[in-house]
């Protein structure tokens, strides 16, 4: 079964048409253990089957593997080796699904000769003194060195952190990695294309190495796995880039362990925008109702090493279905609709137990964060890679904050955990450090060019197409770029000295553009005709919904706004075709009001245009908060016109400390996390036991 992505409208995706916004221009133990509730789903153990012959089919089987189709031990394409201070990440998201699936071999091959070469990397006591280990074993070996072999060969500049040769725990002798490594070839060739539309159109160009991570788990659950566990265990590979979780694959090698007639094992993969595949459940499947319509239901650790767990489960009035030592697993229950939230409130987890997971359920509407409710940052640090500060992941985000909030009035009596601890990898959030205004935000308002939506495809590339459409064939993807920054930068609606872009449809603007492209730069001649062919293709393109890629998790962030009470309103450079496209996209629902340039007259940065957003959103505009990619139009603009804060959209920190966000669910939760300290609404009443005093 596929899920889609919680934002599917984002399946509208593609470039410009009348925005003033910056246009991207840039080149290219036993089984798990059940509560007995009849509502709980039930789930079978198995004991795991004596095997022989070890050895020799586990050589009879690295053999087939190194001459069939999925051969291994073949180098990267050189194209690919050319290219390694970039990574294509829906490659690398096909490279790593091959790795699982290869992953889930070996763990099945070691198993079946049953001698796993168990050894204990120290573990620790639960607070019934029982001391429990931290098993490795031959599968995590193995499948660790095809993992490194494979994805090193593929990037050898490559950020990765695997969890076996982090921990030097990983010596393997007498293996041949050339045995064990993924065909790349084979691997990227086994992608389709349109797997890949649903990306953000930034992330379906190669981008920079050092702004990509990669965490792997070979095999999470091991001392379940070690102690006769089969199903929970799982092989984890997620994709970050910027710090945050966009990709993530969970191998599942016993995947219906002990059914007849099915299918051994399963590779579930996804994304942000791409959704989540590969789950085979039933298409109608739907998780328990949500507290207070039902029980809140949890997966939990089985070793408890503190004493948080139980009063919180008790104040939560959670019922626990799911108890194994195995996170990846609790991540696919809850993909799986089978549990509404999985928790760890003590350091245990790491960066390659929850970056694939936390992908995968941020492509469908899902959340993961600290124990307390802060997002963890999965940028490339080798000093940042424990949770120290617990793990709590759940279906539905309203829900979460509210049982976060309550995790924190439950565990603050009991010590100062985890605000104690001195956790490098917790993300900043987007507003600390800004002044709440009084009363709390009530006004989000969003730019829409560079940041709601963005052009699916590059502008020059499309230019430059429509160029030999027209019979324009010296314009280049090169020169559609240059020209365009110059005109986009240069030209007005009128030749007035205060004249704006965009009058009505916004093609007396328009049209100067694109005749500047289509002569680059004014070297060449071409006739009034053709330059109006062109002018009408282009229109088409961009009125068409497809032109447009919706970022991931804006609708989702609006709704949560706009059900706290605080108003959304989209606030834009734009001409008069704006309501029509938003229409189109199947967002002109999603927002208190619309302030466009071409409708009221004034363009960002004036002051005007910012206090027509606050007038339309009926919030004093020291209440309002702004979002936008422009530096001037949008920050300096909205600070001049006395906002409260301007929110830069860029993946990148900025030197100054202005706030910045990519993430509009990172950014809401900032808003209405403001809001909740100063008890400005109040909370939802989800749960049915109300958090102590």
């Amino acid at each position: 079964m596929t899920i889609p992505s919680r934002a599917h409208i984002s399946s509208f995706r593609g470039p410009h048409t009348t925005t003033s916004e910056t246009l991207d221009m840039s080149s290219a133990a036993p089984a798990v253990t059940l509560a007995r509730s009849s509502r709980a789903p039930f789930m079978r153990s198995f004991a795991p089957r004596a095997r022989s012959h070890a050895n020799a089919r586990i050589k009879r089987r690295h053999r087939h593997h190194r001459h069939h189709h999925h051969r291994v031990a073949a180098d990267a394409s050189s194209r690919e080796r050319a290219e390694c201070a970039t990574v294509h990440v829906p490659t690398l998201l096909r490279l790593c699904r091959a790795i699982a699936t290869r992953g889930n071999e070996i763990i099945r091959d070691v198993t079946e000769g049953g001698e796993l070469g168990v050894r204990d990397k120290g573990g620790a006591a639960t607070t019934d003194g029982t001391y429990v280990g931290d098993a490795q074993t031959e599968a995590d070996r193995r499948v660790e060195a095809m993992m490194v072999e494979a994805l090193k060969r593929y990037a050898p500049e490559l950020r990765l952190v695997a969890e076996e040769s982090f921990e030097n725990a990983s010596s393997i002798e007498g293996v041949d990695f050339g045995e064990l490594a993924v065909d790349f070839e084979y691997a990227a060739a086994t992608g389709d294309a349109e797997e890949d539309e649903g990306f953000a159109p930034e992330l379906r160009r190669p981008i920079a190495l050092d702004r990509v991570a990669v965490y792997c788990d070979p095999l999470d659950g091991t001392n379940e796995y070690a102690a006769g566990e089969r199903e929970a265990i799982t092989v984890l590979l997620g994709i970050a880039v910027d710090g945050t979780p966009r990709a993530g694959v969970i191998g599942q090698p016993f995947h219906n362990y002990g059914k007849k007639d099915r299918r051994l094992g399963r590779v579930v993969w996804g994304g942000i925008g791409i959704g989540v595949h590969g789950l085979d459940i039933a298409a109608d499947a739907v998780a328990p109702p949500l507290p207070p319509d039902g029980e809140h239901v949890v997966a939990v650790n089985r070793n408890v090493r503190e004493n948080r767990q139980a009063p919180v489960l008790e104040a939560l009035g959670s019922r626990v279905d799911i108890v194994i030592s195995a996170t990846g697993f609790h991540y696919l229950m809850l993909l799986e609709r089978r549990a509404h939230s999985a928790l760890l409130l003590r350091k245990a987890s790491k960066k390659w137990d929850t970056c694939a997971g936390e992908a995968l359920l941020r492509a469908t509407g899902g959340v993961v964060t600290d124990t307390v409710g802060r997002r963890y940052d999965y940028s490339y640090n080798l000093d940042a890679l424990p949770n120290l500060s617990g793990m709590a992941a759940s279906l539905d985000v309203d829900m979460h904050w509210e049982m976060t909030a309550i995790i924190r009035d439950v565990i603050e009596p009991l010590g100062r955990y985890p605000y104690d601890v001195d956790d490098p990898s917790i993300k900043r959030g987007v507003l600390d450090g800004v002044d709440v205004p009084a009363g709390g935000w009530r006004c989000l308002s969003v730019d829409v060019g560079g940041c709601l939506l963005e052009p699916s495809e590059r502008v020059a590339d499309v230019y430059a197409r429509t160029a030999l459409e027209v019979g324009c064939a010296s314009v280049t993807p090169e020169t559609a770029s240059r020209d365009f920054k110059e005109a986009f930068a240069a030209f007005r609606g009128s030749d007035a000295a205060d004249a704006s872009r965009y009058y009505g449809d916004g093609k007396s603007f328009w049209r100067r553009v694109i005749a500047h492209v289509l002569t680059r730069g004014g070297t060449d001649v071409i006739d009034d005709t053709t330059i109006d062919l062109a002018v009408d293709k282009l229109y088409l393109h961009y009125e068409h919904p497809s032109a447009w890629h919706i970022a991931h998790g804006a609708v989702d962030a609006a709704r949560r706004l706009r059900r706290s009470g605080v108003r959304v309103v989209l606030a834009s450079n734009w001409d008069s075709r704006l309501p029509t496209l938003l229409r189109t996209l199947g967002l002109d629902d999603e927002f208190d009001a619309i302030v466009f340039s071409a409708d009221i007259g004034v363009e960002k940065p004036s002051e005007e245009f910012f206090h027509a957003v606050a007038r339309a959103a009926d919030v004093p505009a020291a209440r309002c908060a702004h979002v936008g990619d422009a530096p001037v139009a949008d920050v300096a603009g909205a600070r001049s016109a006395g906002f409260g804060v301007a929110v830069r959209w860029s993946p990148h920190p900025t030197d100054d400390d202005q706030p910045t966000a990519h993430d509009f669910n990172q950014l809401a939760d900032a808003v209405l996390s403001a809001n909740r300290t100063l008890d400005a609404r109040p909370r939802l009443s989800r749960f049915p036991v109300p958090p102590p005093p």
